[in-house]
């Protein structure tokens, strides 16, 4: 009598604890996020990593530090987009350009630039800025466009001269979320706190 063979089952693939899963979605609202099973600090996280403006940015939510896995994704989002929005993308001139280009002349970000060494910084600095329109209660001329900036400077004395840009080129996609958000770039709530002692700790 014929014996038939049982169909062999299909290997197991085991994922690892520090798997990332991408997130399948029908928009674009899951763009550059991913989902990593265990950070570098052992906590379910979410990832962003896009390249933009001839620049690598990479950062985890974990769901512990934001409060759970929601939390930690709106975060996720909200840092994407002011990157996206911060941050230009290159045409063909700036990549060709990028090449021939010192890069200790400045940043590729908007509303980041760097002060010499002079009467205003010992060693130099790297400044944040953000430009924001003032309500004059309509008194003043349509023409004339109110606006009142708010800056942070990193001193390159106390922070060296990569850190100190690094620094000020996270502050700036700070003062876009918190204005976005509808806070005044200057006073800092809990969630825009959080958000940049997240963004502070990266690379430490």
């Amino acid at each position: 009598m014929e014996r038939k063979m049982a169909n062999p089952e299909p290997p197991v693939q085991k994922l690892t604890a520090r798997a990332q899963r991408p997130v399948k979605s029908d928009d674009n609202t899951m763009y550059a996020i991913s989902r990593v099973d265990a950070d570098r600090h052992g906590q379910n996280a979410w990832l962003v990593n896009l390249s933009r403006g001839g620049k690598t940015f990479q950062m985890t939510f974990s769901d512990g530090t934001y409060g759970g896995n929601e939390q930690a994704l709106t975060v996720a989002k909200a840092y994407r987009d002011a990157v996206l929005k911060v941050v230009p993308p290159l045409t063909n001139r700036d990549m060709r350009m990028q090449v021939r280009r010192n890069r200790s002349e400045g940043s590729n970000l908007p509303g980041v630039y760097y002060n010499k060494p002079g009467e205003h910084s010992k060693d130099g600095a790297w400044i944040a800025r953000i430009e924001l329109q003032v309500d004059d209660g309509g008194h003043g001329s349509p023409a004339k466009r109110h606006r009142k900036a708010r800056t942070r400077t990193f001193n390159v004395g106390k922070y060296g001269y990569d850190e100190a840009r690094r620094q000020a080129e996270e502050e700036r996609i700070r003062m876009v979320l918190a204005v976005e958000n509808g806070e005044e770039p200057a006073l800092r709530s809990p969630a825009a706190l959080a958000l940049h002692r997240k963004l502070s700790d990266t690379e430490k």
